[in-house]
């Protein structure tokens, strides 16, 4: 055999290796070893190290083609011991799935796409290789298990983890800059940021009397309360009063207590299904 007839072209290897087309060029990018340029795949510096090659077709043009060896590379057999889904960084940092995927929505690295998560040119620069569920079709990406070590994905869990520093003596921050009178606040915030929900923030309500809201979901028209500690007898008497407001004028709240804090992440998803909101 001439070393031609040895080559194999980058579709036949994801066709030995088990994986569709665009999930073998998504990894060969991320691993540098080719880039797009003008719409077109070239072999980088590292691609030509590993022997990547171009070959001319009057059907096809140009294209790449590699040694049939590199099915058994290292890089390309092992990426499932490298990588791991949204599910498994939760699993390491204690957060859903979901969660994890808002979070690197929010840093720009993954957009939501039919049903699942798209990457983003700043997520494949971060290693992420896009992929897509063999029964469903539903896209989804996969990332470094190292991924937990980036220093903006470390910061962006912080901020979210530990609800927000205390900042002054009037609140804490939360994520969308938001500031708030508590932690459970921010923890509210966060999840209303993240899902991708537009919210208010100690909302007026739109009564004669004087009573502001925690949040409000103008989407749907929907008050969110959090009460707190009810140690304090003039505190106790507010919410009370404005229990009483939201009962009279028939608006819209859903309630949260200190105890609820712990299962938000379903508690909140459920209550706003309840309205026509999914999320």
């Amino acid at each position: 055999m001439t070393q031609d007839q040895q080559r194999i072209s980058t579709s036949a290897l994801a066709k030995a290796l088990g994986k569709s087309s665009r999930q073998m060029f998504t990894e060969l990018e991320a691993l540098g070893w080719i880039k797009r340029v003008d719409n077109q795949w070239q072999l980088t510096s590292k691609g030509e190290f590993e022997q990547g090659r171009y070959r001319d077709s009057e059907r096809y043009g140009r294209y790449i083609v590699w040694p049939d060896s590199v099915v058994e590379h290292r890089a390309l057999v092992n990426t499932e011991d490298q990588f791991t889904t949204a599910k498994g960084l939760g699993l390491k940092t204690g957060l859903p799935a979901a969660r994890i995927n808002q979070l690197l929505a929010d840093l720009g690295w993954v957009t939501p796409w039919l049903k699942g998560w798209q990457l983003t040119s700043f997520g494949t620069a971060q290693g992420g290789i896009q992929k897509e569920d063999a029964s469903t079709a539903i896209p989804y990406v996969s990332w470094p298990k190292k991924l937990t070590e980036n220093a903006l994905f470390k910061r962006s869990l912080e901020q979210f983890k530990e609800a927000a520093a205390v900042e002054t003596v009037t609140g804490c921050r939360a994520m969308d800059g938001h500031l708030l009178r508590s932690d459970a606040e921010v923890k509210i915030d966060n999840w209303l940021y993240l899902a991708g929900i537009s919210h208010a923030c100690h909302k007026p309500l739109p009564l004669k009397e004087s009573a502001h809201a925690d949040f409000y979901l103008p989407q749907i028209g929907l008050y969110i309360e959090f009460w707190g500690s009810e140690n304090d007898p003039s505190y106790l008497a507010e919410k009370m009063r404005k229990k009483a407001l939201y009962e009279q004028y028939g608006l819209a709240v859903i309630e949260f207590q200190e105890s609820d804090l712990a299962q938000l992440e379903e508690l909140l998803p459920r209550q706003l299904r309840r309205f026509g909101l999914a999320c």
